[in-house]
Formats: C-alpha cells, structure tokens, sequence
C-alpha cells in the first residue's frame, strides 16, 4: 500500500522509506494508527537479485493488534520466519525464535532452567564488574564515538563472559559478526555481497565458532551461560550441540545488538533532556528502571518482528488469508495514544503501570527472555558513565540503514576527562 498526500507516505517496503529521518517513519505510523491499522502492503525489495521469493505483507501499528498477535501463536506463527525481508533457509539459525509449540515451550523451558537465581546473581556481578572496568579506560579520554568506546564494547565483553570466551581475538570476532548481522542493509556493508549475503556472512561466521564452543561445552563444562544451557534439562529433554550452538548464535546478535543501540539511545535523550537526567540522579536507585523503560519506549531496539498466519482470520477489519505475513510494528505501537498518555513525550515519571511498552514483544511464549539482564546492563551503564563522564555532551547520532534494528552506528561526544 502507498498513499502519498503530500505530507505522508506509506510505502514501508522500499528502503527508500526508511532512509528518511526518523521524524518521518513517526508521522507515517501516527497517520496508519489512525487511519489503517492494518494495512496491505507490497513485497519488500529483494535482498538477492537472483531470488524472487519476497512476499507481501499486512503491517500491524496498534498495541493491542500486537498484542493480540504475539500472545496467539496458534493462529500466528513464528516458525516461517520473523523479520518482514525474507531470508530463504537461514532463520534456522535463529533457535527457538522461530520455533512454535510444542519445541519452543521444550527449548525455551531448557534455557529457563540455567537461569538459577545463583546463575543470575553471578551474571549480575560479572555485569557491573564490566562496565566499571570499561568506563576506567574510557573516562580519562575526554572525546570520542560512544558507540565505539562503550556501548558495542560493553555487551560484547559481557556476552563474552557469559560465554566463557577470554581469547581477546574470538571476543572481537563475536562483536564484529554479531554487529554485522542486523546491518543488511547498510551500504558500509555492501562490500560483502547483497544484502542475502551479508546477513548470510554474519550467520556463517556466529554459527562456526558457536559449533566448536557448544562442543567444548558439552565435554568440559565451565561456569559460564553456554555451559549451563548445554547441561540444563526440562522434563529430561536437553538441547543437541547444534542447538546449545544456535542459542549461542542468536544470542551474540540479540544480546549485543539490542544493547548496544538501547544504550546509544538512552544517551541522546538525556543528552536532548537534562533536566530529565537530573530528576534521575537525584534518587537514582528509585528512578533509574522507570527512566530505563521510558527510553525503550520511545526507541525500542527492535522495530519490527513479524509472524505467518496459519489459517484464515480476521484482524482490525482486515481478512488475513492463511500463509500472510503479518508484520508488527514496535516503533509505532509504543506511541499508541490509546495506550500511552503524550506518547511522543519523553517522560522519565512514566511509572510502570502506565508504561506497558512492547520494546522487548507483546508478550506470549516468545517474550524477550533477556529483559531483565538488558535492562540492568543499561542501568548500570548509566550509573558509571554519568556520575564518572562529567559534563558529558553527545552529538547528533548517524542512524543504521534498517527497516528491523532501530540502531545507531556512531554517537560522538565530548566530556570532561577523569584523572587517571
């Protein structure tokens, strides 16, 4: 569907689109909340010039559309796939996201078992242990690109050590690979192929080292996430190597991506609010997971996941046939004014009874699994990087070519060196 009336235009399958500002994407969403909710659109263009396997889409831009979908997942599935680009035979790679019951319910409840509250409690440690070491090499610098310096390092080196890698080569090849992965997009990536073969690329090199990992892991378990996950059972059901290796694969690209752009985003909006940032400070301990969840509202990691319907059905008016791809826009359902008061209001007071946000999905079996850890990942970063990077001024952030990950490749700033 394309509707141009001068000021709004509503072709979301060309990359075209989403090279426009951001200010743009937000009046088109506002516009299909009020006046499609859910909207036919055409095939997105193709990732491989020798492929012709795009499909068209429905786009779903309401809360509860969302959440009506994610928590059906008889009627929508994941199991075709989960982004709106089709990926043909490489989402296997993406584990039990896009899986169905009943092996999601049996993976997911295999992952849930190694997250002990003694296993989280080590994590939590490890993670703030991090972020302090990573702030004491950055905060004597004075300037720099943020995104280089702490919010690419800081998952990366905390996924690494949830992972038990510690050779300083297979870290950076982890966070190279995993930042590859959402960019297919992106034309600093387009020495590597099509758009098919970057993401292709990025797959390959995640699932090689995962492999070799999940089989050290099976044989000489340590005390780290991967290890936990390759020895957990959920009613005497394990995962097989390969499938401890694609956790370790969708992990590196979920954990390290998300986090890293949640964080770059947190960092622009205090820098656009200060008088916000201040009300934090003053009680951060009472404020801080409300700021944190405001911020993912207005710039949820993620824009969109998608589902396949499985039988005929009816959703917003709409006749959905068996076999559509059925879109779910985040970026837009987290400004919902039906749900959300001044939803594009950047509002750090939002408690969390009126800020339901679906930046981690709209609930149902395949609800981020890791929300609890990003969110103390970022919390943690902003204590150190605020009560240690005095006078911090953050420039304007250079967006990711991407209609998926609302991500940010560099944020420049400048701050008052710490004395070493």
């Amino acid at each position: 569907m394309t509707i141009t009336d001068g000021t709004v235009n509503t072709n979301l399958s060309r990359l075209k689109f989403w090279a426009q500002p951001r200010s743009t994407h937000h009046d088109t969403f506002r516009w299909l909340r009020e006046n499609k909710p859910v909207s036919w659109h055409e095939a997105p263009e193709a990732l491989d010039p020798n492929l012709d396997n795009a499909q068209g889409f429905w786009s779903v831009v309401k809360y509860r559309d969302i959440q009506h979908v994610s928590r059906n997942t008889e009627l929508f599935s994941s199991a075709e796939g989960v982004f709106v680009d089709d990926f043909p035979q490489l989402e296997t790679m993406l584990s039990f996201i896009v899986t169905d019951a009943p092996r999601h319910t049996e993976m997911r409840g295999i992952v849930g078992v190694a997250f002990t509250p003694k296993n989280v409690f080590k994590m939590s440690e490890d993670t703030s242990r991090i972020v302090r070491e990573i702030i004491d090499r950055v905060a004597p610098k004075g300037e720099g690109d943020l995104c280089h310096l702490i919010t690419k390092e800081v998952p990366g080196r905390i996924f690494a050590t949830f992972m038990g890698i510690t050779d300083p080569d297979q870290i950076q090849y982890v966070m190279d690979a995993a930042e590859q992965f959402a960019c297919w997009n992106d034309p600093e990536y387009a020495h590597i192929g099509s758009p098919l073969q970057v993401f292709a690329d990025a797959s390959l090199k995640l699932a090689t080292l995962a492999i070799e990992l999940a089989k050290e892991r099976k044989e000489k378990p340590g005390d780290d996430l991967l290890s936990w996950v390759a020895q957990a059972q959920y009613e005497g059901n394990k995962m097989t190597v390969e499938e401890v290796g694609v956790f370790f694969a969708l992990l590196a690209a979920g954990a390290n991506d998300t986090t890293r752009h949640s964080m770059a985003h947190v960092l622009a909006l205090f820098d656009q609010n200060p008088d916000q940032l201040a009300y934090v400070l003053e009680d951060f301990d009472a404020r801080a997971d409300d700021a944190i969840n405001e911020c993912l509202r207005l710039e949820p990691p993620l824009m969109h996941f998608r589902r396949t319907a499985t039988q005929d059905c009816e959703l917003g008016g709409e006749t959905i046939k068996k076999g559509d791809k059925v879109v779910m826009w985040y970026i837009s359902s987290n400004r919902d004014g039906e749900v959300f008061e001044n939803p594009d209001t950047f509002d750090v007071r939002r408690i969390a009874k009126h800020n339901p946000h679906q930046a981690f999905g709209g609930g149902g079996p395949h609800y981020c699994l890791g929300h609890m850890l990003a969110k103390q990942t970022l919390k943690a970063e902003m204590w150190e990087i605020y009560t240690r990077m005095r006078d911090l001024k953050v420039g304007e952030r250079e967006m990711l070519l991407s209609n998926f990950m609302n991500g940010v490749k560099r944020l420049p700033a400048t701050w008052m060196p710490e004395k070493r």
